[in-house]
């Protein structure tokens, strides 16, 4: 290589002393540097500045194309531009008249060649600037298998971490820490029949998703066994687990294991067993004293009439009084078994999905006719826990055969083939989780032993006779060193009170026992739960979208969509759209409003646990819905596909979804679905309507007046940070009278009001993204907002916490933020309303731990006592003048590992973030507690953008993190910096995009 280097002449006088050989003059270099060529480079390269004899400061400066990532200090990043672009970089020493340059040529790096047996062809592999693999095969099954190498080769901590949990054994790779969980997760996981669900599932896979999860896991175990042969490559985490394993240590891949995390992940975003007991034990504390609380506290209905829904009305509703005189008859004597059950599931949904992981997913699809770019485009951002490497993985696959239909782009969880975010070859989608509810939980009257006739079995009372339950015996290992000889029996270590069950309990028509009965009352708790239905097609579901030729062909794949139930809003290159979101939905003739007024009782709610004795069962009445077979069950037992929530073409041109009520016929407030039959959900996933109504207001104005949505403005949707919050109390908050004995109210009024003139606006107040060292944005209205923002945050939390946590502490129960946040507006709204309303607003007042009122207030009270508290603290502990709060200081994330309390150096940041509480772009901090930490732990795990263009599409990406599984620090793509800007990246899809984008290339073959 060829390093060009002026340095300055000798010259008399000062500088002949410096120029003798015994005193040489300073000099200047780059590493690496250059001979008789250009440097040839790949991707993005550190250049250090070499400077001897001086200590001046040195400049950068590049000429050509590319980018660095510093123009002064000794060290800067080339980022090359993909293809054979050729640049020079230049460092300056201006003290000393120093210059040294490197010439430089970007071109694709050609990377070892590796073997994945099973291979029917040679496969070809180009990575781009970010990364990403552009996997092009002769068959699809090929490009299957090297996704799973991929995967492996990318991500294979966090796939090893999450097949232990989903197939409850993370006590075999993490020791005694994981056993708790993995009982949890080994009772919910099994079928009717004693099950292991992913073994059922995998019984009845059909004979394509066998084929493709067979060939994934071939490329899984092809990275295992080159990976066992060179410890080098073992991921960074392993040998920071309490036992550092090697990777003798790591068992194959089986079609199990992604089965399996496929169930988990669905678990995640369906289940509502700690909404369920909660509820259940909130009502049995107030039944009695006020019931009036349990319809202000357990609220279905949204927060204001100002609500967006994603189709038009299909129903008229049936006014229906709320029901609250339908509860289980013998829920009071089950307030101890339940609140076990919401205790012990709260933890888990802690270590399985941080608070607000679900709450914020958006997505939304424009046609043709109200696109800009004269095609159909797509936008999804699905929230969920901000890990570290992130929880997607991005990929293209491509198949020269023309009949795999193969060509997809997107997003996976490492460890399940295909994508669950992304576009195909003709069509695009974006998901959000629905919130259909198809969890119940059942108390179960056992009775003493010998009942049914069988001494040693537990038995239920069901539909007046005696039930065995099904005894399913366990064995629990557990890691307490590195080796085969390191996975021990439970049974032969010391446990107590901690030793796992030897036997779990399934009452054969619901579902596994997850509380024992009560010495006392003999009431324990089972859960069925949609997902343990183990004949369910949910891969071949995705496959099918995957490869779909239009919106119609996905949805008809789309149909065996089983579980965990997505809003998928479809787009193709034709220009359609459509909204499906598909899954099996339980019928429950118990809570059908319809049948109960003709039969002249209540309906039963099914948000409240149900009687376990055959009064509240799933199905409409003909056939037998509680089979424990592996039979499918029938058909009739679940909500027919024309009752779900669908649509293509709508006249205003779009879909959009937020994880809001999607059907909802009005606005007023009955707080009871059950008038709203078919029965789908109680609330929802985010019954706060606030996303939503604000996503659908920007596509409204985009469209109105025959205007249409440029690719601009779905990028701009997506990073929208205005508060709707803030706008619901702004009148409250206004109409408060002056206190003259709280100057502060008049003062914290004033700093409200003018956010709410300025638009509710949710900046950080910063001009970068470090929270700490990042200069104020000196833009009046920035100021302006960023400091209303952090008072109304501040505010908000204070005043739930006032309102909510006497009369939750006398149920056991902490303080949920959209439990809270929904009740206050509408207790607020209640007031001055007809008394029976009225007589709902008593969580205003204050009780003492007994429940006994011990004060009497307004919620117009409690507003006020908050907002002078907010402002007071916030004077006291940031700063007198409210110009100084900044909300980026305290509103941050930070991507952590799935194993953060092991781990360390896995954890970037933290970042200073726009957004707040229910904005578009999601930064919900918890809502509860004190401290002015508002830090938040879940996002958009992508960002992503596609535009249906058949000739030249286009898609934009965000990623929160590396695609490769490394520590914080690092040389290379910075997505998780521009996530954090918002920033989008081109994702190259087509022959000549990835062609342009391509800076290595890999090969793989079966030998």
């Amino acid at each position: 290589m060829r390093l060009t280097i002026v340095t300055a002449t000798c010259a008399l006088g000062a500088f002949a002393a410096a120029c003798s050989t015994d005193n040489p003059g300073p000099a200047l270099t780059i590493t690496p540097g250059g001979g008789s060529g250009a440097l040839a480079v790949s991707g993005p390269t550190d250049f250090a500045a070499v400077l001897v004899n001086s200590s001046a400061d040195i400049t950068w400066s590049l000429a050509g194309s590319g980018s660095i990532s510093s123009a002064t200090g000794l060290h800067t990043v080339f980022q090359p531009v993909p293809g054979t672009a050729a640049a020079t970089l230049t460092a300056t020493d201006a003290a000393d008249s120093l210059t040294a340059s490197v010439k430089i040529n970007a071109a694709p790096a050609t990377l070892t060649a590796e073997t994945i047996p099973g291979l029917t062809a040679p496969v070809t592999v180009a990575y781009d600037a970010e990364d990403i693999p552009h996997i092009t095969c002769a068959a699809a099954l090929d490009c299957f298998a090297v996704q799973g190498y991929i995967q492996a080769r990318d991500r294979f901590f966090p796939m090893d971490f999450l097949r232990h949990v989903a197939r409850a054994h993370l006590s075999e790779l993490i020791g005694l820490q994981g056993l708790s969980q993995d009982v949890q997760l080994r009772t919910l996981f099994m079928t009717r029949a004693g099950h292991r669900l992913e073994d059922d599932l995998a019984a009845v896979m059909d004979d394509n998703s066998k084929k493709v999860i067979t060939s994934f896991a071939g490329g899984i175990n092809a990275y295992l066994a080159q990976l066992r042969a060179n410890p080098a490559l073992l991921p960074g985490e392993y040998a920071q687990l309490p036992v550092a394993l090697q990777g003798t240590d790591l068992a194959d891949w089986t079609v199990q294991d992604t089965l399996a995390m496929a169930r988990l992940q669905q678990f995640q975003l369906s289940e509502t067993i700690e909404e369920e007991s909660s509820n259940g034990v909130f009502a049995s504390a107030f039944l009695a004293s006020d019931p009036a609380k349990i319809n202000a506290w357990i609220r279905a209905a949204a927060p204001t009439t100002e609500q967006a829904h994603t189709l038009q009305p299909a129903v008229t509703p049936a006014p229906v009084s709320p029901v609250v005189g339908a509860l289980p008859g013998n829920l009071e004597q089950a307030r101890t078994p339940l609140a076990a059950v919401a205790q012990a599931y709260q933890q888990l949904r802690a270590l399985l999905r941080p608070q607000g992981a679900a709450v914020g997913s958006n997505n939304w699809v424009v046609g043709a006719a109200k696109s800009a770019t004269g095609v159909a485009m797509v936008a999804n951002d699905p929230h969920l826990s901000l890990q570290y490497p992130p929880l997607f993985h991005l990929s293209v696959m491509t198949s020269t055969t023309a009949s795999d239909n193969l060509d997809l782009a997107g997003g996976a969880f490492p460890g399940i083939p295909g994508d669950l975010v992304g576009r195909g070859a003709h069509v695009g989608w974006g998901v959000t989780v629905v919130g259909y509810d198809v969890t119940d939980l059942y108390l179960e009257q056992f009775l003493p032993q010998g009942n049914c006739g069988q001494a040693v079995v537990p038995c239920v009372l069901f539909k007046g006779a005696p039930v065995a339950t099904l005894p399913v015996p366990q064995t629990w290992k557990i890691r307490v060193a590195p080796g085969a000889a390191g996975l021990v029996d439970s049974t032969t270590l010391s446990l107590g009170a901690a030793a796992p069950p030897p036997v779990l309990l399934i009452v054969p028509h619901h579902g596994p026992i997850i509380q024992a009965p009560n010495a006392t009352t003999g009431i324990g708790v089972s859960v069925r739960w949609s997902g343990q239905e183990g004949n369910t097609q949910d891969l071949k579901a995705i496959i099918g979208l995957n490869t779909a030729a239009n919106v119609d062909a996905a949805v008809a794949a789309l149909t065996d969509f089983s579980t965990g139930a997505q809003n998928f809003v479809l787009a193709d290159d034709a220009g359609h759209i459509a909204y499906d979101p598909h899954a099996l939905v339980p019928i429950r003739n118990f809570a059908d409003a319809r049948l109960h007024h003709t039969q002249g009782d209540l309906p039963i709610p099914p948000w409240f646990p149900l009687k376990g004795d055959g009064t509240a069962e799933w199905g409409d009445g003909t056939s037998d819905c509680a089979s424990a077979t592996l039979t499918p069950v029938p058909r009739t037992c679940w909500t027919a596909d024309a009752d779900l929530p669908h649509g293509k073409d709508p006249a205003k041109g779009f879909f959009f979804t937020a994880n809001a009520d999607p059907t909802s016929p009005s606005v007023s407030d009955d707080n009871n679905p059950l008038g709203h039959p078919p029965y789908l959900s109680f609330d929802w996933d985010d019954s706060s309507g606030f996303r939503a109504a604000r996503i659908n207001e920007l596509l409204e104005a985009k469209t109105a007046s025959a205007g249409k949505v440029s690719l601009q403005d779905m990028e701009a949707i997506q990073a929208d940070h205005v508060s709707r919050p803030g706008a619901a109390f702004a009148p409250f908050i206004a109409a408060i009278p002056a206190d003259a004995g709280h100057p502060q109210l008049a003062l914290a009024q004033g700093v409200l009001a003018q956010w709410a003139t300025n638009g509710f606006d949710c900046p950080s107040g910063l001009l970068g993204t470090d929270p700490e060292t990042s200069p104020i944005d000196p833009t009046p209205a920035v100021v302006q907002n960023s400091s209303g923002c952090f008072l109304f945050h501040e505010f908000l939390r204070v005043l739930l916490t006032n309102t909510f946590a006497d009369d939750l502490a006398v149920a056991g129960q902490g303080v949920d933020g959209l439990f809270a946040l929904k009740s206050i507006l509408f207790m607020l709204n209640a007031q001055g309303t007809p008394p029976q309303i009225a007589a709902q607003t008593t969580l205003c007042n204050d009780v003492n731990a007994t429940g006994t009122q011990i004060a009497a207030h307004t919620c117009i009270e409690q507003v006020a006592k908050a907002l002078v508290t907010a402002y007071a603290t916030l004077s006291a502990q940031v700063d007198p003048a409210p110009a100084k709060w900044v909300w980026g200081r305290v509103h941050t994330i930070q991507p952590v590992s799935l194993l953060a309390l092991v781990t360390t150096g896995y954890s970037p940041g933290p970042y200073a973030r726009p957004g707040g509480a229910f904005t578009v772009d999601v930064g919900s901090p918890s809502l509860s507690g004190g401290g002015l930490d508002f830090g938040y732990r879940s996002g958009g795990n992508v960002r992503h953008i596609s535009v249906m263009d058949p000739a030249t599409p286009i898609i934009k990406m965000q990623l929160p993190g590396p695609e490769r599984d490394t520590q914080a620090l690092f040389v290379g793509p910075d997505l998780l910096g521009q996530w954090v800007k918002n920033i989008y990246f081109d994702f190259a899809y087509g022959p000549t995009a990835t062609a342009a984008a391509t800076v290595s290339t890999q090969t793989f073959s079966a030998q």
